[in-house]
């Protein structure tokens, strides 16, 4: 009777192992397993395109100083009785002739500093030539010295010549030129001088 149960009681046994799943063979392990990751160095940038500096382009630079006559502001020089007139403005033109198809070339210069000074670049150099080109009273900032005093009339340029050994000068630059005289507005019929600054 011992002996029954004891036969059962493997029996069962045998029958409930054979339903349960067994990790029996290691080729169908269903542990997970770390990812094989093999490192990689990421793929070199593209080659940078070279770019060739721009040709550095050829310059003429024209410079001067404008004046207001007669007035005692800052910077006033006695000799001239003149004052430096910040922001006035002047004018280069150059007049062409037969081979430019009498072109002409009109720039504005830099608005002047505190001491009076303007400047004109002038990149179509084939145009600038001293016998043609001439430089003007362009605009005063004030109306209390906007009579044109050199030249006397707006109309009027006057000509240029080459500063010798002017220096330095920015890259590509042909040369520096000024007008034979500075320019000067001046109060107008009322006299009055704007006021100092």
């Amino acid at each position: 009777m011992a002996s029954m149960k004891i036969h059962a009681a493997v029996a069962v046994i045998f029958l409930v192992a054979a339903f349960l799943p067994c990790n029996c063979n290691p080729s169908t392990t269903t542990v997970d397993e770390p990812a094989k990751y093999t490192p990689k160095a990421p793929p070199p940038p593209p080659p940078t395109a070279y770019h060739a500096p721009p040709p550095v382009r050829p310059v003429v630079v024209v410079e001067g100083v404008i004046y207001c006559k007669s007035c005692k502001l800052r910077g006033y020089n006695r000799n001239m009785d003149a004052s430096p007139l910040p922001n006035a403005t002047a004018s280069v033109v150059c007049y062409g002739n037969e081979a430019s198809k009498y072109r002409v070339l009109n720039l504005t210069s830099t608005a002047t500093d505190k001491n009076g000074y303007f400047m004109v670049m002038v990149y179509d150099v084939g145009m600038f030539d001293t016998r043609s080109c001439r430089v003007y009273l362009r605009s005063s900032p004030t109306p209390l010295c906007a009579a044109p005093v050199v030249p006397s009339n707006v109309n009027l340029g006057l000509t240029l010549v080459k500063e010798p050994g002017r220096a330095p000068l920015p890259k590509g630059a042909r040369g520096a030129y000024h007008s034979k005289a500075a320019l000067m507005y001046g109060p107008g019929a009322g006299g009055k001088c704007p006021p100092s600054y």
